[in-house]
């Protein structure tokens, strides 16, 4: 098994991707606002405040921009297939809003298999 990250400071192309993934074969995928140090640093974070209560405050204040979707993959293929899908759409991965993917092994994983 493998797991799959895909982080995108553009929600529409995180909804595509998201549309992506299922169609090339991922069975789940989680959604996650999210914000990288960056983002923080843009929003000017004061030093004697600390991180936690500044990153508390800019999420009260205004919604988080970046979004992170996770998958487990089951195979090799699925992955290569969500891989180059998503390559396909985003194009050159060195443009500044193409976003970053993650793929790595995932040694256990449980609760993935539900019996209704």
């Amino acid at each position: 098994m493998y797991m799959i990250m895909f982080i995108s400071s553009n929600v529409d192309q995180a909804s595509d991707v998201l549309d992506i993934w299922v169609k090339a074969g991922a069975s789940g995928v989680t959604i996650l606002e999210s914000a990288g140090m960056q983002q923080l640093a843009n929003q000017g974070i004061r030093d004697d405040v600390g991180l936690v209560f500044s990153l508390s405050s800019m999420l009260r204040a205004q919604e988080i921009h970046h979004r992170t979707l996770i998958s487990a993959v089951k195979d090799q293929q699925t992955v290569d297939q969500i891989v180059k899908a998503t390559t396909k759409y985003v194009g050159d991965w060195s443009k500044p809003d193409a976003g970053v993917l993650f793929v790595w092994p995932l040694a256990q994983a449980f609760g993935l298999e539900k019996h209704h």
